[in-house]
């Protein structure tokens, strides 16, 4: 299985820690320049990113490093798509692997099981928040599921989330609910193989609105949430995206 690893080229210290992590699990990868969000111009990102369609699923424009984020993973999905590769994993660089024995168990089932047709993602972490008692063996994504620095995919999936959120970009790389109702099938592996080092982001996520307390608030809240997703719904509907 080829593996990718996503890295910025300010971030020397943390390559260093990914690279010693998937070699001490006997992983070579070819490393993938992340494209730095903050360093784009304004016209770049207004030219990556359809903010409509992103404030309409998310109720929010993106920020800086999100499309960043967002590009780098479509990086990826190009050199796969290029080079013809049936599977490969994706690390971001701050990546743990706590044990490289139940990592080679878990690549080695999804080679074992794939099937090259079904556009394919397996997760191999859990984020916080996510369910920790589910019984080992694969499990379908939940809402809950995000988060991107440890997965795998096959070709189909790559060539399907480059038709999703190919340039521009409509949405977060790691929105797996969303990919999954839109074609890709998207498994969380357990007990997950993956973990994150907890190092500080180098990219710049845009807050979250905090919960409305206010009656009034929150039912205005929900109504604007309701009217963006239907106007999202269209948009998918006649843009296939």
């Amino acid at each position: 299985m080829q593996a990718y690893l996503i890295n910025l080229d300010r971030s020397p210290g943390r390559l260093a820690e990914a690279d010693a992590q998937l070699r001490a699990a006997g992983v070579d990868y070819v490393r993938v320049p992340a494209v730095d969000g903050l360093a784009l111009t304004p016209q770049a990102r207004r030219r990556a990113v359809s903010r409509l369609r992103f404030c309409l699923i998310h109720a929010g424009p993106p920020d800086a490093g999100t499309v960043g984020c967002a590009l780098s993973h479509q990086a990826v999905y190009r050199q796969m798509t290029a080079g013809g590769i049936p599977l490969a994993a994706v690390f971001e660089d701050d990546v743990e692997i706590p044990d490289p024995a139940r990592f080679r168990e878990a690549l080695a089932h999804i080679e074992a099981t794939d099937e090259p047709a079904v556009p394919t993602v397996w997760r191999l972490e859990r984020r916080p928040g996510e369910p920790e008692n589910l019984p080992p063996g694969l499990h379908p994504v939940t809402a809950a599921s995000m988060g991107a620095y440890a997965y795998a995919l096959n070709l189909a999936a790559a060539k399907r989330l480059t038709a999703l959120n190919g340039p521009p970009i409509v949405t977060l790389a790691d929105d797996w609910p969303r990919f999954s109702r839109l074609g890709v099938r998207v498994w969380s592996v357990r007990p997950e193989p993956c973990g994150q080092s907890g190092a500080d982001s180098t990219i710049s996520v845009a807050p979250r609105p905090k919960r409305a307390r206010w009656g009034w608030y929150a039912a205005l809240w929900r109504a604007r949430r309701r009217a963006l997703h239907a106007l999202d719904w269209l948009a998918t509907r006649l843009t296939g995206r």
